[in-house]
């Protein structure tokens, strides 16, 4: 059986391989100039959503983004609200959607709007 130490090592080995540099942002307060915000890089696969889950208000605009929780752990939950900075885009958060195995925390996959 495949531990999650193990899953999260080969979701970041793909990762490396297959995607791309992003920042995962939360503002900490409202407002405020500049906005007071907090910053995580790290590498995920960023990938538009199939032609049968634009539905209703999602569109051509969304995507799934994936990435491993390890480089994020001080911003987790994600949550909706959040940012992922995507090629210079300041991306909304809108359906976080954590992976458990074996009740460990091993992968993030985000709808992301904008």
């Amino acid at each position: 059986m495949t531990t999650p130490a193990a899953l999260i090592a080969d979701l970041e080995a793909g990762i490396a391989d297959a995607g791309e540099s992003v920042i995962v942002r939360r503002y900490t307060a409202p407002t405020g100039s500049p906005r007071p915000k907090t910053d995580r890089a790290t590498r995920a696969t960023v990938r538009p959503l199939k032609a049968e889950e634009l539905v209703g208000a999602i569109d051509q605009t969304w995507s799934r983004v994936v990435l491993s929780p390890t480089a994020i752990e001080d911003l987790l939950p994600i949550k909706k609200g959040d940012k992922v900075v995507v090629q210079g885009k300041e991306r909304n958060v809108e359906f976080p959607r954590p992976i458990f195995v074996q009740d460990t925390l091993v992968r993030l996959e985000l709808m992301v709007s904008g």
